[in-house]
């Protein structure tokens, strides 16, 4: 039978997916002034309160027939199919998929379908009976299964998007006469991640450049950027 990792050693992985997850998230919240959406205040108070689970009971024990899913692999499947669906209805159009939280949602899915797949499979060697997990262990896993995925995908996104940060397009404003004031949010449809926005200091000229592109844009009324 395979050895399995012990409960501390899972839970420090689960603890580093998480700081690792939420660090690059608030890390993008600053570098690219919020463009890409993502709440990183949630993702922190999310996985802070998903640790505190083990201390609201001192032992869970969870017995399960060999050939059915999980309690919490269902309840999880079930959170991430309901939330994809809420997106792709949201955001729905070309450019939802320059939502990273698509890109993450999209494959917690596929790992959800590809676990559930491999259990249909008729070849497949019998699985042993699953031995009696506690609470904490149930806990961690639910944590590695949900962040893991988030900093597997940034890096992809970042490869495959490009997008600009505001450290990269500032000397560009600034070479213009401009100095940078924030995101302009709105529709997305053209620009679908937003645009700078940069102001001379007299406030007399207004300069604006895409997220996605770094390239200059024309945007709207220059007497109401926002």
């Amino acid at each position: 039978m395979k050895k399995q990792l012990s409960t501390p050693v899972l839970g420090t992985l689960a603890i580093a997916a998480w700081l690792t997850a939420n660090g690059l998230a608030t890390w993008l919240n600053f570098a690219y002034d919020d463009a890409f959406g993502i709440n990183a205040v949630y993702l922190w108070i999310w996985g802070a309160a998903t640790l505190l689970i083990p201390l609201l009971a001192v032992e869970y024990i969870e017995r399960e027939r060999p050939d059915h899913m999980s309690r919490w692999q269902g309840a999880l499947l079930l959170l991430l199919c309901t939330a994809l669906i809420y997106l792709l209805l949201e955001y729905g159009g070309w450019y939802m998929w320059y939502r990273l939280d698509i890109w993450w949602l999209c494959l917690l899915v596929l790992i959800g379908i590809a676990i559930w797949l491999y259990r249909l499979l008729p070849f497949r060697r019998p699985m042993q009976p699953h031995p009696m997990h506690s609470r904490a262990r149930n806990t961690f896993i639910l944590l590695i299964t949900f962040y893991v995925p988030f900093f597997v995908v940034l890096p992809l996104y970042l490869l495959v998007m490009h997008p600009v940060s505001v450290a990269q397009i500032t000397p560009i404003g600034e070479a213009e006469g401009g100095r940078f004031i924030g995101r302009i949010t709105g529709d997305r449809s053209e620009t679908p991640l937003g645009i700078y926005f940069f102001s001379d200091d007299d406030g007399e000229r207004w300069y604006y450049y895409d997220v996605l592109t770094g390239e200059p844009v024309d945007y709207g009324d220059s007497f109401n950027p926002y």
